[in-house]
């Protein structure tokens, strides 16, 4: 017994300054453990106590030789993309799901030149989606805040099992991915998708290759954060975008559930960024910020599953929530979405859009 559990035990190592700046450190939580997938450890986080930094990180971080171990039963190893036959079958719920299919292709089409055959009734019933701003936030995300370049090169970072890489494709990008987990590889693949495994700088992708490059919720569980960035610099070409979406530890969410917020995610999250940190660490990349702002993406999910960890310290993956516990968090969202308009960068996720420098 003794053997299995220092066989399944992650080895770390010490982090006590700042990855960013080099300044020193407060702790902020003690003895966390991973609340969704059971990896092994307790953990500490630390946050650079500098106003223009604020870097959060793992103290002590686990090694890149075992960080593996926290993604064995990982939700990319699954389609988190399946649907669930809707239980209701009667008419009028067959004509509410056509309308929201036409919003979303009509508003895709409109405002990102989505080559999705949208017809001209769909685009003007599309113009709903903007008196809608919740679902507004999860329509930008899939189409990563860019324009459509059809047929232009896009490289999706992290493409986990593929769903999101196969909408960009459905947009009209030529998109192929990238994840070093062997087995979310295998089941993106299985899509049909172009996708490969292992690392960015271990590709050798030429100089100024893509057109586009988006990362979803990866640079926090990168060891390098800034030698991402700076390698998708290198591959982008001039007036190219990389789209960079990640948890951001100045939400609401974070202010209201502290610990309990799902977003630290011990021990995946090794770095959480607020919006100056993550600014400072494209600009220490050498690449050009043109937009920075939150969202509230999905923020309905992350206060359910922060629920769930401070109520019984652990939120399974995909579970059901009882219907008032959904429109609460759902109310919740809009809330926030209404407290973005006073202070914009509470939002639950941070979205960055740059550009490579000029050097």
């Amino acid at each position: 017994m003794n053997n299995t559990l220092l066989h399944d035990a992650i080895s770390t190592e010490p982090r006590p300054t700042c990855y960013l700046c080099g300044g020193g450190h407060e702790v902020i939580y003690r003895n966390l453990e991973d609340r969704l997938f059971s990896a092994p450890g307790v953990w500490t986080l630390k946050q650079c106590p500098e106003p223009d930094c604020g870097l959060i990180w793992l103290d002590p971080m686990p090694t890149e030789k075992d960080i593996g171990k926290a993604y064995r039963d990982y939700y990319t190893h699954g389609n988190e993309n399946t649907q669930k036959p809707s239980k209701r079958r009667d008419i009028l719920n067959h004509l509410r799901r056509a309308f929201f299919l036409a919003c979303d292709r009509g508003y895709l089409a409109r405002r990102y030149d989505a080559a999705n055959g949208a017809s001209a009734i769909e685009k003007l019933v599309g113009l709903f989606v903007y008196l809608w701003p919740t679902r507004m936030a999860a329509l930008d995300f899939k189409a990563m805040y860019l324009r459509v370049r059809s047929g232009a090169r896009l490289l999706e970072i992290g493409c986990g099992s593929g769903s999101q890489l196969e909408s960009l494709h459905r947009l009209g990008w030529q998109a192929e991915g990238l994840d070093l987990d062997p087995v979310a590889v295998k089941v993106a693949s299985a899509r049909g998708l172009t996708v490969h495994a292992g690392s960015l700088k271990e590709q050798s992708f030429p100089d100024r290759y893509f057109d586009a490059i988006v990362s979803s919720h990866v640079i926090e569980h990168v060891h390098d954060p800034i030698g991402l960035l700076r390698e998708c610099g290198r591959v982008l070409r001039p007036g190219g975008k990389l789209v960079v979406i990640t948890p951001n530890t100045a939400s609401w969410g974070h202010l209201w559930f502290r610990s309990n917020w799902l977003a630290l995610d011990p021990p995946r999250h090794l770095y959480l960024f607020n919006p100056s940190s993550l600014r400072h660490a494209a600009e220490k990349a050498g690449l050009a910020v043109h937009r920075l702002t939150s969202t509230v993406r999905d923020a309905d999910g992350l206060f359910r599953a922060s629920r769930d960890i401070r109520n019984t310290r652990r939120h399974v993956w995909g579970s059901r929530h009882p219907w008032l516990v959904r429109r609460g968090s759902k109310i919740l969202q809009l809330v926030e979405w209404l407290l973005l308009q006073a202070g914009p960068d509470r939002g639950e996720e941070l979205m960055m859009i740059c550009e490579r420098g000029n050097a």
